[in-house]
């Protein structure tokens, strides 16, 4: 979907040792990435789990509000630092992050919490719970893929300099 940008200055190749040649190389290079370096996006993750449960249950006070831009930027570093597919790294810390917050909405309605006002059946639960994860995911790819771009653009700028006018 996205085309390989090359790598970052003094970075090396981070497909160097994929030697994948199939019909799903793109799908393939990816989970190579996301293999590569797992801490990226779990750890942005679980910070997206905790932020969108925060502007869940908190969602009209000071600190609903600041855990929502939490998730934003939870995903925008997601794929800052996932720079060889930050859209990847985005969309995978979205959908682990998701499946955290799901459970954790599963655990506070077993325990007999009140999540809403008006009750929902649970096919239609799941149904809402797997759109808008789906949802997530996309808003997650879009993030990181704004992450990486910023990262690439800094790094494009700090490698030009810039030219010295003279002054009379």
């Amino acid at each position: 979907m996205f085309p390989m940008p090359p790598p970052l200055p003094g970075y090396p190749d981070p497909l160097a040792g994929l030697t994948y040649a199939g019909p799903f190389g793109s799908v393939i290079r990816s989970l190579y990435l996301l293999g590569r370096r797992p801490i990226v996006w779990l750890a942005f993750g679980v910070t997206w789990a905790a932020c969108y449960v925060g502007t869940t249950l908190l969602g009209n006070s000071i600190v609903g509000i600041v855990a929502s831009l939490g998730t934003f930027g939870s995903l925008v570093a997601a794929g800052w630092f996932g720079w060889p597919r930050p859209w990847a790294y985005g969309a995978a810390a979205a959908a682990l992050g998701y499946v955290i917050f799901s459970l954790v909405l599963a655990v506070l309605a077993l325990s007999g919490q009140p999540l809403t006002t008006t009750p929902i059946d649970p096919p239609q639960a799941a149904v809402s719970l797997f759109f808008s994860g789906l949802f997530m995911t996309i808003i997650g790819a879009l993030a990181g893929f704004y992450g990486g771009y910023l990262r690439r653009r800094l790094a494009s700028q700090s490698g030009r300099r810039p030219s010295s006018a003279r002054r009379r």
